[in-house]
């Protein structure tokens, strides 16, 4: 399946795929919308987000996300579960937590900021 590309924001890729799994319609596109509305979330949009799907040797599957926002900047999680759709929700938090981590870092680390002694 071809990456998905917003007419706004061109340089946004977004790869779901399967290593030795077939990965259906329904999760594929459970998790591209979800991937869509991570990146819009914590910067306008990602510059590359790859999921990947896997069997795990214990009989479920395992989800891999990595996030590349730029300038060097990735974030990845992986989780498994018993369910494809477990292990990328799973994977998928791991993921916002470190975006969240990264947001607030950059946020309070400017000279101004009104919400670093809890004004506001």
């Amino acid at each position: 399946m071809e990456p998905r590309q917003d007419a706004d924001d061109i340089t946004s890729r977004i790869i779901v795929s399967g290593h030795q799994v077939d990965v259906g319609e329904t999760l594929r596109e459970h998790a591209m919308e979800q991937l869509e509305a991570l990146g819009k979330k914590y910067f306008g949009s990602a510059e590359d987000v790859t999921c990947t799907f896997s069997r795990t040797g214990k009989g479920g599957f395992g989800c891999a996300i990595r996030v590349h926002s730029g300038r060097g900047l990735y974030f990845d999680g992986e989780a498994e579960h018993d369910a494809a759709p477990g292990a990328f929700n799973l994977a998928l938090e791991h993921v916002a937590k470190q975006l969240r981590r990264r947001k607030r870092e950059l946020r309070e680390d400017k000279p101004v900021n009104p919400t670093r002694n809890g004004v506001l």
